[in-house]
């Protein structure tokens, strides 16, 4: 009997440069099963989104196209991890001599690993758990003291002294061999495709079904998908990298890199991205590549506040906020939603989003600060619907950009810095080019008007509320709590 392993797929929907996937189809010589299990538990979240559940489902289905063409197979499997592999290693002609994944950092998947590891252990199988989704993990990086970090400045100072190691170099080194993969023309195969045919038999479409069933509910188009797609992304992105700083605020120019979709599903990881965009350090963050290297570091710096402290996802970070006295005006949260708030800016946003499944980065802050600040909304309110319609909602990245723009957060904006709706929108869309894209019933107005109230137009609301008298009691609500 030939020993095996099998890989437990979960956020990490790749083969190239998995790092879990590289050291075992090396190690057994292609004896590999590919596992992957639909858990009620999060489809029932309250966050749920269709729309992000399809890309998933799609990039799921190249995968285990991909696999099939690299000699293997992904066994999809209608429940939970526990009761999946249950019936799966009663199956199994024989059991693995290993079973590994790539870790993850939310609340929910260390408490399910945890579970997990000790249910393989009590049946004698080795597991094995790997780095991917973080290129420096929250264990790796604390304070000479001891604990970690809160402030991101801090922060960033001990990662790049981290990512200057060896250790670190030799990581993203090993994504050369993905990025070879993700550049072939035909795949190549390496896994022992005789074996894992004769093995286990994988006849029903479960994926398939899923992906039928899910699609008359979806309400977006769906980007491209997986390894590839994310590859090709990024090599676009690279050519523009250099004006990054000056286009990534502007709302109407393609200047963000688009692959934070990728980045939540594992389709790409930083290491990749740090690999093929050549970055090495920054000092201010003034060129292009520099900026972009900080928002990477960013990303990685709200993991390991969640990882760190788990509370998070419920609560405001800052203890003394979570006593707030939001106003939660249920209408006012409805014009919000389906952008009929009076503000241009951003009731485009809000637009942007229902119709597309995302948001520019620089509007997202725009509508979180006017939602808690302007409308006094709890910013959990917020929060939820962004996962309920993002495609790149991601629980880390989510809850750190609204805690930070509602001052609730680990180094958030202050709370009596207020965004004015008005100046961002003169600002950032001076010609009104992004607002009239997504509010076509503003096309015919100048682009001045656009920055101040518009009353009058039977086509459009007038503002909802006053940015300068809200601004005062959003000032009084924090300073109640000081």
């Amino acid at each position: 009997m030939s020993p095996y392993a099998i890989h437990w797929f979960r956020r990490d929907l790749k083969i190239a440069g998995n790092t879990a996937l590289q050291q075992l189809y090396k190690k057994y010589n292609g004896r590999v099963l590919c596992v992957f299990c639909f858990d009620k538990k999060f489809l029932n979240r309250e966050d749920f989104s269709v729309n992000r559940f399809q890309f998933f489902l799609k990039t799921l289905q190249d995968l285990q196209l991909e696999l099939r063409a690299r000699g293997s197979d992904l066994i999809v499997m209608d429940v939970g991890p526990k009761d999946a592999f249950s019936k799966l290693l009663k199956d199994l002609d024989y059991l693995p001599e290993l079973i590994s994944w790539n870790r993850d950092y939310e609340p929910f998947a260390i408490t399910r690993d945890s579970q997990m590891k000790s249910f393989f252990e009590k049946k004698s199988i080795s597991t094995k758990t790997f780095r991917d989704h973080l290129l420096i993990e929250p264990h790796e990086l604390e304070k000479d003291s001891g604990g970690g970090y809160q402030v991101f400045t801090p922060f960033s100072r001990k990662w790049l002294q981290i990512f200057d190691s060896k250790e670190i170099k030799q990581r993203i080194e090993l994504q050369k061999n993905g990025i070879k993969l993700l550049k072939e023309k035909k795949p190549k195969v390496i896994f022992d495709k005789q074996w894992v045919q004769n093995f286990y038999k994988n006849d029903d479409d479960i994926l398939q079904r899923y992906i039928d069933s899910n699609s008359k509910k979806v309400t977006v188009s769906i980007p491209d998908v997986g390894c590839k797609a994310a590859y090709q992304k990024l090599i676009l992105f690279k050519k523009k990298l250099e004006r990054y700083s000056d286009s990534r605020d502007i709302p109407s120019l393609e200047g963000t890199s688009g692959l934070s979709p990728y980045l939540k599903n594992g389709s790409i990881t930083i290491s990749q991205i740090i690999y093929e965009l050549g970055l090495t350090s920054y000092t201010k963050a003034t060129t292009g590549k520099e900026k972009f290297f900080s928002e990477l570091i960013w990303r990685e710096f709200y993991y390991h506040i969640l990882s760190r402290y788990p509370r998070v996802e419920n609560e405001a970070f800052i203890l003394k906020y979570k006593d707030l006295k939001w106003e939660n005006n249920p209408k006012h949260f409805k014009a919000w939603k389906n952008g009929q708030t009076g503000f241009p800016i951003v009731d485009a946003g809000m637009r942007e989003l229902k119709n597309t499944g995302n948001m520019h980065n620089r509007v997202r802050m725009i509508v979180a600060s006017f939602l808690t600040k302007d409308l006094l909304i709890d910013w959990r309110w917020g929060e939820q619907y962004f996962m309920e319609q993002l495609l790149d909602g991601d629980l880390a990245a989510n809850n750190g950009g609204w805690q930070w723009a509602a001052s609730t957060g680990c180094d958030p904006q202050p709370y009596f810095r207020i965004f004015n709706p008005w100046l961002q929108s003169k600002r950032f869309d001076k010609d009104g080019i992004y607002i009239k894209k997504f509010i076509p019933e503003l096309k015919e107005i100048e682009p001045k008007k656009l920055h101040s109230p518009i009353t009058n137009d039977p086509n459009y609301p007038s503002p909802i509320v006053d940015h300068s008298v809200q601004r005062e009691k959003a000032l009084k609500m924090y300073k109640a709590v000081q």
